[in-house]
Formats: structure tokens, C-alpha cells, sequence
């Protein structure tokens, strides 16, 4: 389970990820075990999808406090991360663009770091990141039952669970923005 769990977190790919796959006891192990996690993150997903957003107190290094109960009406993607995570910290700038893209529409990220607040600080300091950014909260991490970095969840305008994006697949720094955005693209339309 750990090494499943390092592999998602660290976005890693097993050298039998290529299309050349051989039929050997060891590659028939990692086919069982990819489709083993994407079955557990799949099921992750659906405890959450459809469901209501718990009420959730924040204030953010700025000072900002949000309270995810009453923000009916913006769309919401809640992220949780922190800073030794590679695929965390290489998402910042797709979720920069999103920030951008949609900040006039009724559209919030509220990032969620497990860190200290001198260590958020110096992340969001580093990476520019222009976004609401709350620290040391691991409380909330548990609340929600994060357990692999980084999560998402997207949050319609009447504070239900639409998506929840887990994990990175790659370190590709448009992965997110490509992910998410026709996400939120769909929401704006309802």
C-alpha cells in the first residue's frame, strides 16, 4: 500500500508503462496494481461526488476568511497540497491561469496546505501563487479524508461536490488547467 500511495504521490511511472508490455509475472503484478489503485481512487471519488460541502472555516495568509457552507453562487475548487509535493507544486502555475481566467466569474481556489504558515509563505512567495492560500490545516485534510497529494474538489455554485481530481499523473504544468478547466466551463453554464 505504501508503495502504491508514493507512486501516486510522487507521479511516477514503473518502466512497464510502455506499450511493449511482456507478459511476465511482474508486469501482470503492476496491470493488477494500477487497476487495483485507480479502482480505490475511483471509489475515493464517488464517496464525494453529488454530496454537499461540510462546513469548512478558513482564513487565509492574507487574512480573508471564507466559509465554505455559505459561498453559494461562486464556483469553488478546493485544493489541498503542501510543499515537499512535487505534482503540488507543479500544478501552482495551471492554477494561476484558472485564477485568472475565471476569478470574474464567480469562481474561487482556496489551497489548503498541510505546512506551516512560514513555509506556505515562502511557497507562495517562490511560485507567485495568486490565489487564496490557507495553511497549517491538516485538520481540514483529515475532515475531507485527503490522503493522497494533491486533491481537489470542485464545488458548484449551490456548495455540491461536482469533481474531485486526486493525485498527479504526470509533471506536466498544464495537466491541471487542461483537467479542470471544461469542468468549470460546464458549471458556468447551469
Amino acid at each position: 500500500m505504501i508503495l502504491i500511495v508514493c507512486c501516486s504521490f510522487l507521479g511516477c511511472k514503473t518502466p512497464s508503462s510502455n506499450n511493449n508490455r511482456t507478459t511476465t509475472n511482474n508486469t501482470t503484478r503492476v496491470d493488477k496494481g494500477e487497476r487495483e489503485f485507480q479502482e480505490y481512487l475511483d471509489r475515493k471519488k464517488n464517496e464525494y461526488i453529488g454530496k454537499k460541502i461540510p462546513a469548512i472555516l478558513v482564513k487565509t495568509l492574507k487574512g480573508k476568511s471564507y466559509d465554505l457552507s455559505k459561498m453559494e453562487g461562486k464556483i469553488v475548487l478546493l485544493n489541498f497540497w503542501f510543499a515537499a509535493c512535487k505534482p503540488c507544486i507543479t500544478e501552482i502555475s495551471s492554477f494561476n491561469e484558472l485564477q485568472d481566467k475565471y476569478k470574474s466569474k464567480n469562481f474561487v481556489i482556496l489551497s489548503v496546505g498541510t505546512d506551516k504558515k512560514e513555509v506556505a509563505q515562502k511557497v507562495v512567495d517562490q511560485k507567485k501563487m495568486r490565489y487564496a492560500i490557507v495553511a497549517d490545516r491538516k485538520d481540514i485534510a483529515e475532515k475531507m479524508k485527503v490522503s493522497t497529494y494533491p486533491t481537489s474538489f470542485l464545488i458548484d455554485q449551490k456548495g455540491i461536490i461536482q469533481q474531485v481530481f486526486i493525485g498527479s499523473s504526470d509533471f506536466d504544468a498544464t495537466h491541471a488547467y487542461t483537467e479542470i478547466k471544461p469542468h468549470i466551463e460546464k458549471l458556468l453554464k447551469k
